[in-house]
C-alpha cells in the first residue's frame, strides 16, 4: 500500500456499546488512503477482539494492545507507528462524518495547510444532534501572530464575551501535520497529569505550526453518554483545574507571547473550569455538609489572590455571580445558584 494520506488513531478502552459505530463511519470514508490504528488500552470488554477482528477484516487496519495508560498515553503508542502524511485522532465512543477527512486532506493540501479543524455536533443521549461550526466560512491562517491568536482563543476568551473559547481545543476535529509532530518530538501528556490533555499538546503544536485553516462543515459527531467524564462527580477536580491553569501559564511564558494577555485568557479558562466543577458539586449525590465542606476549601483557596485584578463584574452574569459568591464565601448561596442554575460548560 502506498504511504496513507491520513493515519487515523483511535484508543479504544471499555467502548463495546459503541465500538461498531465509530469504525463503521472510520472504514465507509471516502477517502480510502488511509490507516486505522487501534490501541487497545488494556479493555476489559470485548474489545480487544474486536479489534483483532477488524484487523483481519481490513489491511488498512493496525492494533496495538498495551497495558492500560490512559487516552494521551494511547494516542502516543499510535503517534509511534503512524505513518500517514496527516494524522487524526478519533475517540471510540464517538463517530465521524464518511466525507470527513477526504474535505479535511484535500483543503490541507489545497491551501498547503499543517493543520485543518473541521465543525462538530454535539450528541446527548437522547441522540439529539446540535451541530458547531466555529467559521462560517474557509478560515485560514497563514502567520505567526494570527495563529498566535488561535491558540489563545483556544485557552478562553475576553472577559466580557459570551463564549467560553471562539475555537474548541479537542484534537477529534482536525488533522494535523505528523511531519511536524515527529521533527518537533509532540506527544501527549497524560490526562492523570493534566485534565485536558488536548490544550497541552495545543500549547506545543500550534506556536511551531506555519499555517492552519478551519472549515464550517460538522464533521465530528462528538458523544456524550452515561460513562461520559464530563458528567462524573470529582472532588479532586478543583485541583486537577488548579494544576492545568499553571501549566498553561507555565508554557506560556516561555512563548515569545504577550504573557499578561496570555494570563488573562487563562485566568477566563479557570473561571470557567471552576464553574462546571462547582455546578457539579452541588447537583452531586452527596450530603449538604460534604458539599459544604468542599466549597469552603475551594473559596478559602490561595490561587483566588490571583484573581484580584481579573475584571470578573465585567463577564457573563453567571460567571459574574460565581466570583461573586467565591470571593465573599457565601457558600450556602453559591450552593443554592449552582443548583439552581446548571452551568452547561465543558472543559474540552
Amino acid at each position: 500500500m502506498n504511504k496513507p494520506k491520513v493515519s487515523i488513531i483511535v484508543p479504544v478502552f471499555n467502548v463495546e456499546k459503541y465500538f461498531k459505530r465509530c469504525m463503521d463511519s472510520i472504514l465507509n470514508q471516502t477517502l480510502k488512503e488511509i490507516e486505522i490504528i487501534l490501541v487497545d488500552d488494556g479493555s476489559p470488554d470485548n474489545c480487544p477482539i474486536m479489534c483483532d477482528e477488524y484487523a483481519i477484516l481490513d489491511p488498512r487496519i493496525k492494533v496495538i494492545h498495551k497495558k492500560n495508560g490512559g487516552l494521551g498515553f494511547a494516542r502516543n503508542s499510535g503517534l509511534e507507528i503512524a505513518t500517514g502524511e496527516y494524522v487524526a485522532f478519533v475517540d471510540s465512543d464517538d463517530y465521524v462524518n464518511i466525507f470527513m477527512f477526504e474535505k479535511l486532506y484535500e483543503t490541507a493540501k489545497e491551501h498547503l495547510l499543517d493543520t485543518v479543524y473541521c465543525g462538530f455536533n454535539n450528541v446527548d443521549q437522547n441522540l439529539k444532534v446540535n451541530p458547531q461550526s466555529e467559521v462560517n466560512e474557509l478560515a485560514i491562517f497563514s502567520n505567526k501572530e494570527s495563529i498566535k491568536g488561535v491558540l489563545l482563543d483556544m485557552i478562553g476568551t475576553q472577559p466580557n464575551s459570551r463564549l467560553e473559547r471562539k475555537y474548541r481545543m479537542s484534537v477529534w476535529h482536525g488533522i494535523y501535520s505528523l511531519e511536524l509532530i515527529n521533527n518537533h518530538l509532540i506527544r501527549f501528556c497524560s490526562e492523570r497529569s493534566f485534565i485536558s490533555e488536548d490544550i497541552i499538546f495545543h500549547l506545543d503544536y500550534l506556536p511551531i505550526a506555519q499555517k492552519i485553516a478551519f472549515i464550517p462543515d460538522p464533521f465530528y459527531y462528538y458523544c456524550i453518554n452515561e460513562v461520559s467524564l464530563t458528567k462524573t462527580f470529582r472532588e479532586d477536580r478543583f485541583e486537577k483545574d488548579k494544576i492545568l491553569y499553571k501549566e498553561i501559564i507555565r508554557r506560556f511564558a516561555v512563548l515569545d507571547y504577550d504573557i499578561d494577555k496570555c494570563k488573562r485568557r487563562a485566568n477566563r479558562a479557570f473561571i470557567g473550569y471552576t464553574s462546571v466543577g462547582i455546578n457539579g458539586i452541588a447537583n452531586a449525590s452527596i450530603s449538604f455538609s460534604e458539599k459544604k465542606r468542599i466549597l469552603t476549601q475551594i473559596c478559602n483557596d490561595e490561587i483566588w489572590e490571583l484573581f484580584k485584578d481579573y475584571p470578573y463584574p465585567n463577564m457573563p452574569f453567571k460567571h459574574s455571580v460565581i466570583m461573586t459568591l467565591i470571593r465573599y464565601k457565601m457558600i450556602i448561596l453559591l450552593l443554592f445558584v449552582s443548583k439552581r442554575k446548571r452551568v452547561n460548560l465543558r472543559p474540552i
